[in-house]
């Protein structure tokens, strides 16, 4: 029996040819918990229509991307999924499938979305992961992903399973899997809905949004000239403290192109705090 499988709700070779909508998958990565709904109940409602025998034959582990400290999109996503997926499990008399993740100590801040393939995969060879073994034997894996574009990740998570000699049936479920040449390409989808600091706005006032690893970076790299009059002036208190702590708890304030953008998401905090003591 093949250890590992793939498993892509949707394949595209250009945005223009994408079955799915691209803005969309931006709102996701910059952390609407809408299209995270959306897109991981997709999923759950295909995958479970193919695999539903080996789903309920099995105890399963889903597995969400690895990060270091803020959830990236995909995370959000996987809790969707894992939700709409149990349903469907469950109403089948099935086992629950538990949830686990990877600790992951990330060694680059570079833009992903931008990078060639070969340049992902040596970025990737600094980082730690960790999978505890014990944990996980007997179970079939569900490593979810919300886009696979060069499978640096997933060759790693592979290479780290011979490592550990796991011999886990595996699936690895994206949202959709890139058929082309272009690895650029993922940029692109990812700010399909984010053309400036200005259209952030709108994302991160819906209900129950969610802070990901890249609107941080995102937020670091607009012109600080934009960052307090276009975006931080709108936000509350609890955001920007949460934005400035998550900055300290990534190690972003170690890197040179983000440093005045942190000091003016501190400054904006001391501003708010010295209005309120004004006012009591």
């Amino acid at each position: 029996m093949q250890q590992f499988q793939e498993f892509a709700l949707h394949e595209f070779q250009s945005i223009e040819d994408a079955p799915f909508r691209p803005e969309q998958y931006s709102r996701l990565k910059f952390g609407c918990d809408e299209a995270a709904r959306e897109m991981g109940y997709q999923i759950a409602d295909a995958f479970f229509q193919k695999y539903a025998p080996a789903l309920l034959d099995s105890r399963c582990v889903m597995i969400s991307s690895p990060y270091n400290f803020v959830p990236n999109a995909a995370t959000i996503m996987t809790v969707h999924l894992l939700n709409r997926l149990n349903t469907h499990i469950v109403d089948a008399k099935g086992n629950h499938v538990e949830y686990a993740t990877v600790p992951r100590k990330i060694s680059y801040v570079n833009d992903y979305g931008l990078l060639s393939g070969e340049h992902r995969k040596s970025l990737i060879a600094g980082d730690r992961f960790y999978l505890n073994s014990q944990h996980l034997e007997g179970r079939c894996l569900l490593f979810v992903d919300d886009v696979k574009i060069t499978g640096t990740h997933e060759n790693r998570l592979v290479e780290l399973m011979h490592e550990q000699q796991l011999k886990n049936k595996t699936f690895f479920l994206y949202f959709a899997r890139y058929t082309g040449d272009r690895p650029n390409i993922e940029s692109e989808i990812n700010l399909a809905a984010v053309k400036s600091i200005k259209d952030l706005n709108r994302i991160v006032a819906e209900p129950n949004h969610h802070m990901t690893a890249r609107q941080i970076k995102y937020i670091l790299s607009v012109d600080p000239r934009e960052l307090y009059s276009d975006f931080l002036r709108f936000r509350s208190a609890r955001y920007i403290k949460n934005l400035y702590f998550n900055c300290l708890h990534e190690g972003y304030y170690k890197i040179e192109e983000y440093e005045n953008n942190i000091s003016i998401i501190r400054d904006a905090i001391e501003h708010q705090e010295s209005a309120k003591k004004r006012v009591v």
